[in-house]
């Protein structure tokens, strides 16, 4: 019987196995149940981390954008600003004399003259004075309140390689002016006044309203403009050396009143004009060996007092230029720069001029070589340092002629350069005979020429011309003429 009970027993099943097996298969459920859960957690997961991975790639994206752009913008206001800078550059150049292309003839030589220097092509057209025009120039007016109603206005093209192509350096213009206070918003003498009429001087050391010593200070702004329509304005501000400088102001430029008279017509002709008297400001330069391009017109008689004329052909950009007050131009002034570089008037020509203690006569007297044919001539700077009268005939020159005083012409002259008088200037020609000076004139004092009707076919032809202006100051060293181009005093940039 144990034995039975033992064999029943093993057959018997057991409960808590049967337990274990149901609570086994109760636990397997679950884990299964824990499985289908931790699969969805790790789906949301990698959807989140997508999500940032994307997130940073469009803003790695965006932020790879945004710095070509700026690499872009920079790389294009680096090109605006060389390009603005060339512009500068080349002004600079060209205001030397003897550079080929030189403007030297064409600089302001008052604070109303503007010269442009415009970069045009065919499909874009320079217009800085034009309103509608793109490349207008509104810094003009914050510098000179009048704006161009008041201005002057010269213009000429660029001549740098490519110009008037895409190949060209991308400068639109560039503007010379001379400088004033009101101009640079600098009170250079601390008055509390920003003089707007007097030009600024440069003395070697510093910037001043006196125009004793020093050369004429210019301001040159050029505007560059590239295809992304990126802009800039860069100024700078450029002086001759302290010697000095000079720029005509005009054909016939006089402190002090000026008059002119010839003879009513009467069947005469002078070169194609019926009177005998002409004064010309437009420029009679011809060009050739050693010349500067035709510059822009002047006016033909700027005068401190008052303009009269009877008979007589007078014009220019403008014609006259009345009642110009201060005076820019100091004939004392040019004089004391120039005549260290002179030589005196009785060494020139000792057998044809004399002095009487008081004043110098001339008579028959050459003062330089004037060109000829294939011969370049040879500049002469004379100088007198007393009043000179120069009668007769056969009297030329060629150069610059200083007068520390009066200057009286009762005779024939044929003059090829500049004459600067300190005192009055007075041309009364001989009998049928001519006085023609081609360059520019100036003096201190009154002017006066007359030819009238019984001097017979008598004339007189002052006449602007730039080549002479240019070649006679070659020699002088220390002047804006020289060989050097003028030194840059200040470089700034503008807001546009």
């Amino acid at each position: 019987m144990p034995h039975l009970t033992r064999k029943t027993a093993s057959r018997k099943p057991d409960c808590r196995a049967l337990q274990m097996s149901a609570g086994s298969a109760v636990d397997l459920s679950g884990g299964r149940r824990a499985d289908f859960g931790e699969r969805g957690i790790a789906l949301l997961l990698a959807l989140i981390i997508i999500l940032i991975l994307s997130g940073l790639a469009a803003s790695l994206v965006l932020l790879t954008d945004s710095q070509v752009r700026l690499g872009q913008t920079a790389q294009a206001q680096g090109r605006v600003f060389f390009a603005a800078l060339g512009g500068l550059e080349e002004a600079r150049g060209r205001m030397n004399v003897s550079a080929p292309d030189t403007i030297s003839a064409s600089l302001p030589s008052s604070i109303t003259q503007v010269l442009y220097i415009v970069n045009s092509t065919s499909s874009d057209p320079v217009q800085p004075t034009n309103l509608s025009s793109p490349y207008y120039d509104t810094e003009y007016s914050t510098e000179f309140p009048g704006g161009f109603a008041s201005a002057s206005v010269s213009t000429i093209n660029s001549d740098q390689p490519g110009a008037g192509t895409s190949t060209a350096i991308p400068y639109k213009w560039v503007r010379i002016t001379l400088m004033t206070e009101a101009s640079a918003h600098t009170d250079i003498n601390q008055d509390g006044v920003l003089d707007s009429t007097d030009p600024i001087h440069w003395t070697g050391t510093q910037e001043t309203l006196s125009s004793s010593s020093g050369s004429l200070v210019f301001v040159v702004t050029a505007l560059a403009v590239d295809s992304t329509k990126v802009m800039k304005i860069l100024q700078t501000e450029v002086a001759g050396a302290a010697g000095g400088s000079f720029t005509p102001m005009a054909a016939l430029a006089a402190a002090g009143a000026a008059t002119v008279s010839g003879k009513a017509p009467s069947g005469f002709t002078h070169g194609s004009s019926s009177v005998n008297v002409i004064v010309n400001g437009n420029d009679t330069n011809s060009g050739g060996a050693g010349c500067p391009p035709t510059a822009a017109s002047l006016p033909g008689i700027t005068a401190g007092g008052a303009i009269s004329s009877s008979y007589a052909t007078i014009s220019g950009n403008p014609a006259m230029q009345p009642s110009v007050a201060p005076f820019p131009q100091s004939a004392a002034t040019l004089i004391s720069q120039y005549q260290t570089s002179a030589t005196p008037i009785i060494t020139v020509d000792p057998n044809h001029v004399t002095f009487n203690g008081t004043s110098y006569t001339a008579n028959g007297t050459t003062l330089g070589t004037q060109p000829s044919g294939g011969n370049s001539g040879t500049v002469q700077i004379v100088y007198a340092d007393q009043p000179l009268n120069i009668t007769g005939t056969g009297n030329k020159g060629y150069g610059v002629l200083l007068v520390n005083g009066n200057l009286t012409v009762n005779g024939n002259l044929n003059y090829q350069g500049v004459i600067i008088a300190n005192g009055q200037i007075t041309f009364t020609p001989a009998s049928g005979g001519n006085i023609t000076v081609s360059g520019g004139v100036v003096g201190a004092g009154s002017m006066a020429l007359s030819a009238p009707s019984s001097l017979g076919n008598a004339s007189i032809d002052a006449l602007y011309n730039s080549c002479y202006v240019a070649q006679v100051f070659q020699p002088i060293s220390g002047t804006s003429s020289s060989s050097i181009s003028p030194h840059v005093l200040a470089y700034r940039e503008l807001s546009y």
